[in-house]
């Protein structure tokens, strides 16, 4: 599938949007009250492997201890790393929609490690 998406910058951005409409798909309907905490079940269910560093201002880190997408990512990371990041973002909309994405550090999929950066709303 990776193969067949080719990666020029629009395109890009239209799979970006996808992921993000997918991720407020896969957040819970009901309110939550630890958004944090289902931000890191919904990525585990993904098979990432999350491992939360909690900020002292309320924001958090999360780095990803396993690629489960690695073979499609050696086909068009590109592609396959903005659909995540998408996902991502549209996952915190719903969970903390005051939070801002500041951080989305793609790694070689075979060692994992990539780093999502998540500031706190300011109110």
């Amino acid at each position: 599938m990776t193969r067949a998406m080719p990666d020029g910058r629009n395109r890009l951005r239209e799979i970006e949007k996808v992921g993000h409409e997918i991720g407020c798909e896969l957040a819970p309907r009901e309110k939550v009250e630890d958004p944090v905490e289902v931000f890191r079940q919904v990525i585990a269910a993904l098979g990432f492997q999350p491992l939360l560093e909690l900020g002292e201002d309320g924001g958090f880190t999360c780095q990803l201890q396993n690629c489960p997408y690695r073979d499609s990512v050696r086909e068009n990371a590109d592609v396959v790393c903005a659909l995540h990041k998408g996902i991502t973002s549209g996952l915190l909309a719903e969970l903390a929609p005051e939070s801002s994405l500041v951080r989305f550090e793609p790694h070689d999929p075979e060692r994992a490690g990539c780093v999502v950066g998540v500031a706190p709303g300011s109110g």
